[in-house]
């Protein structure tokens, strides 16, 4: 085999790559040879980096030549955290995020509306509700929900997508009833002091258990506009993405996925499904290919601390938007969605099983939970290089991130809740807390290679914003910047979203860095983020995508999104006939 290595290597140049990049700024994102002048593409991989002179050696009649001219090379990013197919089916529902609306009245009138122009049987779904930002936005009662519609099921959905608040339209639609059980996983039917359902739908599993009943898409809608997704994440620069705890909309999920991951998507796929839909599946960790893989499971420590589902160690703030608009009790902490026995339990049964765990958790008890059941199953059961990782950290300590550390647990970070939410953060959490939100110097000069995500839809895709806001740590509004030693260099934030991305998922020999051997994954910037003003990263334009080596189509108007809008042409048209003869 090494015979045949070398024998490649040496009549390759005879032959020619297939593709040399020159002329302007090369980031590797590999610490042994960060700044090249040229790279050798052939046959997908980074075949050679280094000075022009040599790289030109290497072509042919039949390599293709690109001159940057000025421009940027580097791997493309990984996003460590997502939600592709909840982004795709939500960009069509009503939009009431507080990024575009500032006040209640305006968004109860767009669902009023979407009411009234509904037919008969459809639901009206909206996305956005959020208390923080709106700042008039209290919760809706079952009540005033039923006063718009007893017939039409209302669901809308929290910005962070873990609670809902529906009508009784929507609990009949459902099957559900003040008898129903609580599915499995922490999620709530939440009710009243009088045991009588209140119109709230708590976390993940209890929102899947709704999604599930809803009406299904015509077949072919939801591949259009998850593969148009994808094409959006590919225009921003990603080469790669991680879908955590992919919601069911079209039946198995990862059926649905691993379906539209193949024959040329836009990006590749990493997936950690929720344990429920690994069940009666033949997918397994390490089902797949370089295109669509199950990396591990999803698991839901606690909730987001913009319902008060959060778990801190310290009570969230008395303030008008925790009591009046977020509905909190006094002094609240937020809520765990296991018993100490289960998630040992459920830790150890996919520890054991060699997934890689991806548990989400927020507040400092819950990620205290994580580690301490982390330390038994660990000690008991012994396995290197595990990777298991802990999602956002909002508010992880010091001690906790040493202990991860030590544990073999890598961390993730939504850094957008500074972006977004830093000006509110006080109003919560307090200004002390605040400035520790998201550290993520702090484990970086732990020994940590932490990544940053952007947890799409709970922010818009923009990676660039992401790492402008690690790199300065500036609220939207420029009124804060908040916790100025948490701030990150620029080349540790690109690190965050490409090599150690890669390294978090089990990919770093295969991607994250332009590496000899390693999957030609690029894109070409229209600066060099190291050289421009900080403020400025979150202007920089994505050129072009890359992989394996060709470059990735970032138009939506593409023969592989023509033949799905056929589809759903024929099955509208078919469906039409059927029910006019009928």
């Amino acid at each position: 085999m090494k015979f045949l290595i070398k024998f490649i290597l040496i009549i390759t140049p005879l032959f020619g790559v297939d593709l040399i990049f020159f002329g302007g700024h090369i980031l590797t994102m590999d610490d042994e040879n960060p700044l090249i002048e040229a790279v050798a593409i052939h046959d997908g991989k980074i075949y050679s980096i280094g000075k022009k002179d040599d790289i030109f050696k290497l072509r042919s009649w039949k390599t293709k030549v690109i001159n940057l001219r000025g421009k940027t090379l580097m791997p493309g990013f990984i996003e460590a955290h997502c939600h592709p197919i909840a982004t795709s089916i939500l960009s069509q529902v009503i939009n009431i995020s507080g990024f575009h609306f500032n006040s209640r009245s305006e968004i109860l009138n767009v669902i009023e509306s979407a009411v009234k122009e509904a037919s008969p049987g459809e639901w009206v779904l909206a996305f956005g509700w959020d208390p923080v930002l709106v700042s008039d936005l209290y919760k809706p009662t079952l009540s005033e929900l039923d006063s718009i519609s007893l017939d039409t099921p209302i669901f809308i959905l929290t910005q962070m997508m873990h609670d809902a608040y529906v009508n009784s339209a929507v609990y009949k639609s459902a099957g559900i009833t003040m008898d129903t059980p609580n599915p499995i996983g922490g999620g709530e039917f939440q009710k009243d002091s009088q045991g009588n359902l209140n119109g709230v739908i708590y976390e993940f599993s209890a929102l899947q258990y709704v999604l599930d009943k809803m009406p299904k898409t015509p077949e072919g809608t939801a591949e259009l506009l998850l593969n148009i997704q994808y094409t959006k994440y590919a225009k921003a620069g990603y080469t790669s993405i991680s879908a955590l705890g992919p919601v069911s909309i079209a039946g198995n999920p990862l059926q649905f996925m691993e379906n539209l991951s193949i024959n040329g998507a836009p990006v590749r796929l990493y997936v950690y499904p929720v344990n429920k839909q690994l069940d009666g599946t033949n997918y397994t960790v390490d089902y797949g290919n370089d295109f669509f893989k199950i990396k591990g499971v999803k698991l839901y420590m606690d909730g987001s601390p913009y319902t008060g589902g959060a778990a801190f160690s310290e009570p969230y703030l008395n303030t008008d938007l925790t009591l009046n608009r977020l509905g909190l009790k006094k002094n609240h902490r937020g809520s765990i969605n296991f018993t100490e026995d289960s998630l040992f339990t459920t830790l150890k049964y996919y520890h054991r099983n060699n997934y890689q765990i991806a548990i989400h958790a927020q507040g400092e008890i819950a990620i205290q939970g994580i580690l301490d059941a982390f330390t038994k199953i660990l000690y008991k059961y012994p396995r290197t290089n595990h990777r298991h990782r802990i999602e956002h950290n909002a508010l992880i300590t010091k001690e906790q991130i040493t202990q991860a550390e030590e544990l073999g647990i890598t961390l993730s970070f939504f850094i957008d809740h500074i972006y977004f939410y830093g000006d509110k953060l006080k109003y919560i959490v307090g200004s002390e807390r605040a400035k520790r939100f998201m550290p993520i110097q702090s484990a970086i000069s732990l020994g940590h290679k932490a990544t940053i995500h952007t947890d799409n839809p709970a922010t818009p895709v923009d990676p660039f914003r992401a790492i402008t806001t690690a790199v300065i740590r500036k609220t939207k509004k420029g009124e804060v910047i908040l916790g100025k030693n948490e701030r990150i260099s620029v080349n540790d934030a690109l690190k965050s979203m490409t090599i150690n991305a890669a390294w978090q998922l089990f990919e770093e020999q295969n991607r994250g860095s332009i590496t000899i051997g390693k999957s030609a994954d690029l894109m070409i910037l229209s600066d060099n983020p190291l050289e421009i003003e900080q403020e400025e990263i979150k202007n920089i334009n994505v050129m072009s995508t890359w992989i394996d080596g060709e470059q990735i189509n970032h138009s939506i108007y593409t023969w592989r999104n023509l033949k799905l809008l056929m589809l759903i042409i024929y099955n509208y048209l078919y469906t039409s006939i059927t029910n006019w003869l009928l």
